[in-house]
């Protein structure tokens, strides 16, 4: 085998491995993460093009995104139950419009999600504000915690 072949053997195994070597890993299309704990979303409203959304706990308890049904029927989507620092499923928005995900455990928590509908694109706006974290949980971290129970009486 001469010198030349050779390197183009070498040239083309080089190229049919390249695919599943490995590199760091990034995703071909656009990713926006929401922050989802007891204190509700974070943020509130994303901004965002259509395309991925995945929901991260940052609590300290168990949480389930869902985006409602209509009527009594089960949810479209279902997180499944994130343990604390568990980030979700992507969920795909193809559709420009508002999609509203809610914490299953307390509806009153809500996201809104908006993508565009008279344009193709726009600028995303969906970071978490850093200075909204959620709340600690009382005596958690203190071994010297003394919880009473609430009691009352009647007059």
């Amino acid at each position: 085998m001469t010198r030349s072949l050779r390197a183009a053997v070498l040239l083309a195994l080089i190229a049919l491995a390249w695919p599943v070597l490995p590199g760091p890993s990034t995703h071909a299309y656009e990713v926006h993460t929401v922050e989802v704990s007891s204190a509700g979303f974070n943020p509130s409203i994303c901004r965002m093009n259509r395309a991925y959304v995945r929901f991260k706990n940052v609590g300290s308890e168990p949480r389930r995104v869902i985006l409602p049904g209509l009527g009594g029927d089960p949810p479209f989507w279902d997180s499944g139950t994130l343990q604390p620092g568990q980030t979700s499923n992507e969920y795909k928005l193809e559709h420009g419009g508002s999609t509203v995900f809610r914490d299953a455990a307390n509806e009153t928590h809500s996201v809104t999600v908006v993508t565009p509908v008279y344009v193709e694109s726009w600028d995303p706006d969906c970071t978490p504000d850093p200075s909204l974290q959620p709340p600690v949980p009382l005596c958690r971290d203190s071994a010297h915690c003394l919880r009473l129970p609430a009691v009352s009486a009647d007059r």
